[in-house]
């Protein structure tokens, strides 16, 4: 089912940092969200313990992270992206994230 990908200007301001592959392969991630309304691993994976937040992995040097969400009306937020550096999601930006989330009413 298509979808409307809305990408908030955290995520977009992020995006803009990445090198050109990793530009590549989240434009492409998001090309399939959009097309087939969702993406499976390891393109993409549930965050853990939360409702309805999910996260898009771009695996490169950089191992960027970008959070996003559904929404009624066929439509997925990218909230925010950040640099994966550990094994687990830094709290700081988990919590970014869930209140980006919130902000827009999700």
């Amino acid at each position: 089912m298509k979808k409307t990908v809305i990408q908030l200007p955290h995520a977009l301001e992020f995006a803009q940092q990445m090198s050109d592959l990793s530009q590549k392969k989240y434009a492409a991630i998001r090309r399939i969200l959009e097309e087939q309304g969702y993406a499976n691993a390891p393109l993409t994976e549930k965050i853990e313990g939360q409702k309805n937040l999910f996260a898009i992995r771009i695996m490169t040097d950089g191992n960027e992270r970008f959070f996003y969400c559904y929404a009624i009306a066929d439509i997925i937020y990218i909230l925010c992206g950040y640099e994966k550096r550990t094994r687990t999601i830094p709290l700081s930006e988990l919590a970014k994230a869930l209140a980006i989330k919130k902000e827009i009413g999700l």
